[in-house]
């Protein structure tokens, strides 16, 4: 199965779950998800992969299906219980990613036993500080602060514009397309300047990764619809920004 397969399956999938995390638990639901999309996406943002559309191959970094689901969920946080639910669930997942990433990376500082050599070298790799996924982390909490912290200010901005339903396509693409175009730049010059990739592959994966995440944007839009329709018993009405 090629890996363009793989990202439109695992797409539809990663969204589909958001829908069933609204659908049971609504609020609490899509929030356990963010959490759980940061953490993964800084782990899988380390693996290259290529994407063959036949005519030409775009290579990008793996976690943007994680990544345009995290948008996803704080559009709909947004839709649906307000700018301050979305912007808390922003800190949160910062809070929780960070929160991981320490307690891993004191798993490093002990001593393992030499049956479990493969996972200490793993843990390592991942976790130490000369561990990929180490700077990942650091490098990309603090963009994805600034990236969330504009969607989801820029969403609520449109809302207050128009929030009806014809322009939720609106709301939904226009927030996460200058969104995902700041994250992109800043992460990956940002990955270039830790050493996680080199400089001179920077254009190229900023561009091949904007058109990915812009798919996968494109992708998502049909869900949050969906999700729209959903009927949770835990909505609060909240005050709109000003």
């Amino acid at each position: 199965m090629s890996n363009l397969m793989v990202f439109m399956i695992f797409a539809i999938l990663n969204f589909a779950l958001i829908a069933l995390s609204f659908r049971f638990w609504g609020k609490r639901g899509i929030l356990a998800y963010i959490v759980i999309s940061v953490i993964a996406a800084n782990l899988q943002v380390n693996k290259g992969v290529m994407f063959d559309f036949g005519f030409f191959q775009l290579e990008a970094t793996l976690g943007n299906v994680m990544f345009a689901g995290i948008f996803l969920a704080t559009d709909l946080l947004n839709e649906k219980y307000g700018y301050k639910e979305a912007r808390n669930a922003v800190h949160i997942s910062i809070f929780a990613n960070l929160s991981f990433v320490l307690i891993m990376f004191i798993s490093t500082i002990f001593k393992g036993m030499a049956y479990s050599s493969d996972f200490n070298q793993a843990l390592d790799l991942f976790f130490s500080v000369n561990g990929g996924t180490l700077k990942a982390v650091l490098v990309g909490n603090a963009v994805y602060f600034l990236s969330q912290s504009l969607d989801v200010f820029i969403y609520a901005k449109i809302r207050n514009w128009n929030s009806s339903v014809k322009t939720l396509w609106l709301r939904n693409n226009g927030s996460t397309f200058v969104s995902q175009l700041v994250d992109t730049v800043l992460v990956n010059l940002g990955f270039a300047l830790a050493g996680i990739f080199p400089m001179e592959i920077v254009g190229s994966i900023i561009i091949t990764t904007l058109v990915v995440k812009y798919i996968a944007a494109l992708l998502d839009t049909p869900f949050l619809y969906l999700m729209n329709l959903i009927k949770v018993g835990d909505r609060e009405p909240e005050p709109q920004l000003a």
